[in-house]
């Protein structure tokens, strides 16, 4: 890709894209197009971007390395397949009588989710440059409703697959998931991302009625060269669960931002993460929980591997509204530099206007511990060796919070791949 991803191109990109889409659809994506066009490429003078400027990585050509990798399957699982950035309905295997391709969607001037898609957790209130191009730019994606009472068997895979071939468009590519669980509802979804995007925007809505519960792996192991900015909104009722596992290998450009909304008593959210970054990829990680009831509680934990001279980022932000007494929120994050040229840059917040909470927050960055690796060479284990363990029991750690073993074998063979395709920065870093 020898050309500049420019805020003109994506705008003249979004202008063109209003045919075949119903009038309330056209207005949505109008109404991103003015909000992107406000707001710009995110860069580092927006303090929630002081970290990852995204205006600088589209600016320039990448010079990264795209390793082949093999991309996780989940055995028995419904499949939503997507090829640089469209659906591909003849590799997929669609729950027919939950989901509904947003193609579909968009050119339905009475869709039932025309109130919907772009409104959770306030989501055409936020002054966000990501939102407001995905939605000017969307069209690929789908839509998934899961009735009261029941639940979505088997899991769900949602797989996003980039080749060179129309990977690089100027104009990125932009997927729209929209997730409806009804009162009392379940679903398991497994989304892995792989490949190379020259750009690509992702972002995924989730509203949980009262007492569902979401289970959430997110997998992203892109190319070296790939640039990707990504968003998970979610708003839940009372005594709804969302259990969220976020893994990343990085990437030349990855962010992944988690946006939340607890609005009904007992509602919970969970989210634990790790990452892996080595060479000159750079990943992103920013979270904000928002408590808007009593008796609500969230809990996040990050865990990250860094060698070489990568790059990394973790802003967590929880937030309580002045109603929402009784809140318990924790969030830790935690990371091991392998190298003297990798950074993180960690950033824990708490915003509190209520009283009666528990909140509380941390964070660490440091080398492998001395002692452990004295510990296992005293007894006849090569360095080399020992220092791998190490770094595998540190993510162990992260990896045994993901309940279901299937998914739990999928993510953890991820990061064994990944830890063996990367060995030698791991084990010889310095």
């Amino acid at each position: 890709m020898g050309e500049i991803i420019s805020i003109d191109h994506l705008l003249r990109a979004a202008t063109a894209l209003q045919t075949d889409t119903a009038p309330w659809a056209g207005t949505l994506r109008e109404q991103g197009r003015e909000k992107f066009a406000a707001l710009g490429i995110p860069n580092r003078w927006q303090e929630s971007w002081k970290y990852s400027d995204l205006s600088q990585a589209l600016a320039g050509v990448p010079a990264g390395t795209a390793v082949s990798r093999t991309l996780p399957c989940l055995d028995g699982a419904y499949v939503a397949f997507f090829e640089n950035g469209v659906l591909d309905i003849s590799r997929s295997a669609l729950p027919d009588d939950y989901l509904v391709p947003l193609t579909d969607v968009l050119a339905d001037s009475g869709s039932p989710f025309a109130g919907t898609i772009g409104r959770i957790n306030g989501t055409e209130q936020k002054n966000h440059p990501i939102l407001g191009l995905n939605t000017a730019r969307m069209e690929q994606g789908f839509v998934l409703r899961v009735p009261k009472g029941e639940t979505l068997s088997p899991p769900l895979h949602v797989r996003v697959n980039w080749t060179m071939d129309g990977a690089e468009s100027l104009d990125g590519r932009h997927i729209r998931l929209l997730v409806e669980l009804e009162e009392g509802a379940e679903a398991t979804i497994l989304e892995t991302h792989g490949g190379t995007p020259g750009f690509a925007t992702v972002v995924t809505e989730l509203r949980l009625a009262q007492s569902a519960k979401l289970t959430h792996i997110r997998i992203d192991q892109l190319g070296g060269d790939a640039r990707q900015s990504a968003v998970t909104l979610g708003e839940l009722a009372g005594t709804a669960q969302y259990k969220g596992f976020y893994l990343s290998e990085g990437a030349y450009f990855c962010r992944h931002e988690a946006l939340f909304e607890l609005n009904g008593e007992d509602a919970n959210v969970e989210i634990d993460g790790a990452f892996l970054v080595t060479g000159n990829s750079h990943c992103d990680n920013t979270t904000i929980i928002t408590h808007a009831a009593p008796h609500t509680t969230s809990r996040q934990a990050f865990r990250g591997v860094l060698s070489g001279a990568s790059k990394s980022a973790y802003q967590g932000c929880v937030k309580v509204r002045p109603d929402a007494q009784k809140t318990s929120a924790y969030q830790m994050s935690r990371a091991l530099l392998l190298s003297k040229d990798a950074r993180i840059a960690t950033k824990p917040e708490l915003e509190i206007f209520a009283d009666d909470v528990k909140c509380s927050h941390g964070a660490t960055a440091g080398e492998l511990d001395g002692e452990a690796l004295f510990f296992l060479r005293a007894r006849g284990i090569p360095e080399e060796e020992a220092r791998a363990m190490l770094v595998e029991a540190f993510l162990q750690e992260a990896l045994d919070t993901i309940e279901r073993p299937d998914l739990r074998e999928v993510a953890s063979g991820a990061v064994r791949d990944w830890l063996a395709v990367h060995a030698t920065e791991v084990i010889h870093a310095g």
